[in-house]
């Protein structure tokens, strides 16, 4: 009798996932789609970063780990919930919950083109992602509020849930920054430039309004079934948009015209702010599920965040110096006990 083939499982603490099959592949991670034995076997996804991309010295793996602390804090209706992180010798894995929907990017290559209503509620459920995380209050070790950047607005970022927008990778870009110092550079080179700001193309400074800039090229391609510019390189992508004005179908409704234009203005301090897009009149008309603020102790000014606690955590979080004490006693040696080369990949895609 033929022995049944088992599936490969591996398993990290409370979480198996099995590693032949993953459901997505980044520039810096592969994703899987893992269950948690703790909470009935749900599903989640796992993000697997190899150690020699992130942990080069003790000091940028802090810096990772203060970061997904300020990322644990995160909730919102619109937006990918952190669930965990666990390290082991070789990898490291983040664990989010699960969208069953996809992502926007697969929709788009597969419909092309989305109504209007469609795609303007696709953007208000990103402007609301923004409003909800400006309005937690989430402080950082020195006592500062958090500004929030996601820096990586793109198709692929956008996931469905329940029907549902979720915005992925909160933070992501920032902790790839920590890494090493090309890093940015890098990513923006495997990143998706044709939806970033002109600002971020041409190495200049910018502020939280990168975000408003590649959610609004987001929505043009929705709405227009095409992008507004683009460019084989940067430099041409940069030459295109500072050139070419914007321009749109006749079939597209004034008042998306205004919105789409006042995101998507070059010069930074003319650009509108996420509160505007909000409220802006193309999406006065748009029924959406908003997230709900509530202003409880983990979430107000007087929050014990802002000292570094961990706040209201999910069942089944720890913190990660517990992470570190139970490596140190499994492996009798620190998770820094070697240094790991510097490792950089110059042909990875995003």
């Amino acid at each position: 009798r033929m022995q049944k083939h088992e599936p490969q499982c591996k398993k990290i603490d409370n979480f198996y996932f099995d590693p032949t099959k993953p459901i997505g592949k980044g520039a810096f991670a592969t994703v899987y789609k893992a269950f948690d034995e703790s909470r009935g076997n749900q599903e989640v996804a796992v993000k697997m970063i190899p150690a020699s991309k992130l942990l080069e010295s003790e000091e940028q793996y802090n810096l990772f780990m203060r970061e997904i602390e300020v990322l644990r804090k995160i909730k919102g209706e619109h937006i990918v919930q952190l669930i965990d992180v666990k390290r082991t010798t070789n990898n490291l894995y983040i664990f989010t919950e699960y969208c069953d929907g996809g992502d926007l990017e697969k929709q788009v290559k597969a419909k092309k083109t989305f109504t209007e209503t469609e795609g303007l509620s696709i953007l208000k459920q990103i402007a609301d992602a923004f409003i909800t995380l400006d309005s937690l209050q989430i402080y950082n070790n020195k006592g500062r509020k958090v500004a929030f950047m996601h820096r990586d607005i793109k198709p692929a970022n956008v996931l469905f849930h329940k029907g549902q927008v979720k915005l992925a990778d909160f933070g992501f870009a920032k902790i790839i920054d920590g890494v090493d110092q090309d890093a940015r550079k890098a990513h923006t080179l495997l990143g998706t430039p044709l939806y970033m700001a002109p600002q971020i193309l041409n190495d200049e400074e910018y502020s939280v309004k990168c975000d408003i800039w590649s959610a609004g090229v987001l929505a043009y391609q929705l709405i227009v079934g095409k992008l507004p510019w683009n460019g084989f390189t940067v430099p041409s992508l940069y030459a295109n948009i500072i050139s070419k004005p914007l321009e749109f179908p006749k079939h597209i409704s004034n008042d998306t015209k205004d919105l789409l234009s006042k995101m998507l203005q070059i010069k930074e301090e003319n650009r509108i702010t996420w509160k505007e897009v909000y409220e802006h009149r193309a999406l006065k008309n748009i029924h959406i599920k908003t997230s709900k603020i509530e202003n409880n102790d983990d979430t107000n000014e007087n929050s014990d965040m802002q000292h570094g606690s961990q706040g209201n955590l999910v069942p089944g979080q720890e913190n990660y110096v517990s992470v570190i004490n139970k490596y140190q006693q499994k492996y009798n040696q620190s998770p820094f006990g070697q240094q790991i080369p510097p490792h950089h990949n110059k042909n990875s895609k995003s």
